[in-house]
């Protein structure tokens, strides 16, 4: 998904439940996700920098993004 966010494939994160094996199963619901997209659509065209990315007992993934205007 940060692959998909950092090159603006917007397609690809609108429709990830049909592109990941095990999306509906992690992702029961999309409460959680529904931030990242609001904020994707409102910096269309702008810039954004992958700041932090880790993974927590093997199973939980964080990612930290910053969005900003295109120079």
């Amino acid at each position: 998904m940060s692959a998909a966010l950092e090159q603006g494939r917007v397609d690809d994160l609108l429709g990830y439940r049909n592109r990941a094996l095990h999306a509906t199963r992690n992702h029961p619901t999309e409460e959680h996700l529904l931030p990242l997209l609001v904020t994707t659509g409102a910096a269309a065209g702008g810039r954004i920098e992958h700041l932090h990315q880790s993974t927590t007992h093997g199973v939980l993934r964080t990612d930290t993004f910053a969005f900003g205007s295109a120079a």
